[in-house]
């Protein structure tokens, strides 16, 4: 390995720690107690380290977003939604959505956004990367709605209300997993499903919209 590669192997080693560092930190301490010197730390890296990798820590935050938006997208990419029914294609769909939104890097997610689109010291190039990704975040998923209502899924109120409601669905469940023992949730899933399905066909005949395997199940 040359020295130019084991450097840059190397580099992408520290940048995985560090982002690892600042979401476990958020977890475990809160997301105001995550100071730059605790993330460098956890890291194992100085501060100056941070800084010339980062730049600073609203850039480090903020790369931890583009890290978990990254991830989102690689899973949008390769998933694959199968099913004869449309409830069993939304099943898996909300299986695809929970392995970004089930995780406890969510949260600190969560928290890291709502800080750097709100806080006024923020500067405006990073608020501006906020709302770009927020405002693609539906769109992201359109490719997997696509396989699971076929040509229904050119409505984007239809998408929207889909992906929103099983969103919304994950992300609840995730926090209240994090203050009490939420148990089994199958039942819930499958009435959700059910719920969702029926709500997509009503719009759908509104429309004249059609879905593929349209049967119930």
């Amino acid at each position: 390995m040359t020295e130019v590669r084991r450097r840059r192997t190397d580099g992408m080693a520290t940048r995985i720690r560090v982002l690892d560092a600042v979401v476990a930190s958020i977890l475990e301490k809160g997301y105001y107690r995550t100071s730059s010197n605790e993330i460098a730390r956890r890291a194992g890296v100085t501060w100056g380290a941070l800084q010339h990798q980062f730049g600073s820590r609203e850039l480090l935050l903020l790369e931890v977003l583009n890290e978990r938006w990254h991830d989102l997208q690689h899973a949008v990419a390769t998933a694959e939604v199968r099913g004869d029914t449309l409830e069993a294609r939304l099943r898996g769909v909300l299986d695809v959505l929970a392995t970004h939104y089930e995780q406890p890097a969510q949260l600190a997610a969560l928290q890291i956004l709502l800080d750097l689109s709100r806080d006024p010291d923020v500067s405006a190039a990073t608020k501006d990367a906020v709302a770009e990704h927020g405002e693609r975040l539906t769109r992201a998923w359109q490719p997997l709605f696509k396989q699971a209502l076929g040509d229904a899924a050119a409505d984007a109120t239809l998408v929207k209300f889909a992906f929103v409601t099983l969103r919304g669905y994950l992300t609840g469940n995730l926090v209240a997993s994090h203050i009490a023992h939420t148990g089994d949730d199958r039942k819930v899933r499958e009435m959700l499903v059910r719920g969702v399905a029926c709500a997509i066909r009503e719009r759908a005949a509104e429309r004249g919209l059609s879905l593929p395997g349209n049967t119930n199940g």
